[in-house]
């Protein structure tokens, strides 16, 4: 979903109040209801699509919206505290709230990450910064850079747009897979994903089970596990059926991958594209975005099967290797450096 205009930005706390305001004991509220209470509303005079930023918001995760209903998430009442006066008009604790959670290091990231790989850091102030003057940015990045101005993202003095000093740190990560992953950005991202996979490999363990008792498979229902919590180089994480299985012996083998984030992105690692090589059509990737541990009974996971196999001839992704392990093979051959006062050897 394209990023946020300014409008719907200043509309979030119209449409989350009034969601607040219909729900019955957290059960949700009709969405024409939601509508018909801001319709009469305008912004500067013109009228607002309300059902547009009623979307933002389910995109965002501040709203479940399912079968006409719209319910606020867990990430919709945090985002409403931050606002106690219950007042329209964005507060600064919600300003950066949108900024880091939903642009920056959220759901928006592609996007704000397109724009941003047009700055340059300025290292002496320490900051990014695109200089307008004499190189205006292309026409389809002018909303996003006024929303940004508006959230407090950017500051512009003199034709330079600036990274504000609160945010670089933000605008930092976001840009750091533009040269490739670090071993240490790829320890940091898996330490920060543990207890969001976790949750996650719950949720897929319950919809495993559905799945299975749709099927009318009962007793293999009864039966899928998760192995994760104490095999962690099993090079997956559940165990399950494709279906019918007498012998009950499992034949679904399950790795989960999760992001809070829409778009599909994960790391896969070596043993468990071993793994997936050695049980081929038996070994599936399960991909859950956009996930919220509040929302997990209404997953729908990517499913790939045969992972090893097919990834490579997915045109839609793009696979590229972060990290690589170098390791002897044989007694190297060992050239000694023939200069005075050095020490040491050259393979």
């Amino acid at each position: 979903m394209k990023l946020l205009q300014t409008a719907e930005v200043d509309e979030l706390n119209r449409v989350l109040i009034a969601v607040s305001e219909l729900e019955v004991q957290g059960q949700g509220c009709s969405v024409e209801a939601v509508l018909v209470l801001c319709s009469s509303l305008a912004l500067g005079g013109r009228p607002v699509d309300h059902r547009k930023t009623l979307q933002q918001c389910s995109f965002a995760g501040f709203l479940s919206v399912s079968k006409g209903t719209a319910t606020l998430t867990e990430t919709g009442k945090e985002f409403l505290k931050l606002n106690p006066a219950s007042s329209y008009e964005l507060t600064d604790a919600q300003k950066q709230f949108v900024a880091e959670r939903m642009i920056l290091l959220g759901p928006w990231h592609s996007q704000a990450r397109d724009l941003f790989l047009n700055f340059s850091p300025n290292y002496s102030k320490v900051t990014y910064e695109f200089v307008t003057f004499d190189n205006p940015l292309p026409l389809r990045y002018r909303s996003a850079v006024h929303l940004l101005l508006k959230l407090g993202v950017l500051l512009e003095v003199d034709d330079v747009l600036t990274v504000a000093p609160e945010y670089v740190a933000s605008v930092r990560q976001l840009l750091s897979n533009r040269h490739g992953t670090t071993e240490e950005d790829l320890a940091e991202a898996l330490q920060e994903n543990r207890k969001l996979s976790a949750q996650a490999e719950e949720a897929v363990l319950e919809y495993e089970r559905k799945r299975l008792r749709a099927l009318g498979r009962d007793a293999e229902a009864s039966l899928v596990r998760r192995i994760s919590q104490l095999d962690i180089g099993a090079g997956y994480d559940i165990e399950s059926y494709n279906g019918d299985k007498p012998l009950f012996d499992y034949d679904r083998f399950i790795e989960v991958k999760a992001s809070q984030s829409h778009d599909l992105r994960f790391y896969w690692t070596a043993n468990e594209r071993r793994v997936a090589k050695k049980l081929s059509s038996r070994y599936w990737i399960y991909f859950v975005g956009n996930f919220r541990s509040n929302q997990a009974d209404r997953i729908a996971p990517v499913m790939i099967q045969d992972p090893a196999a097919r990834l490579p001839d997915i045109s839609q992704l793009q696979i590229e290797a972060s990290t690589y392990l170098v390791t002897q093979r044989k007694e190297p051959i060992l050239k000694p450096i023939e200069q005075q006062d050095i020490e040491g050897f050259l393979l």
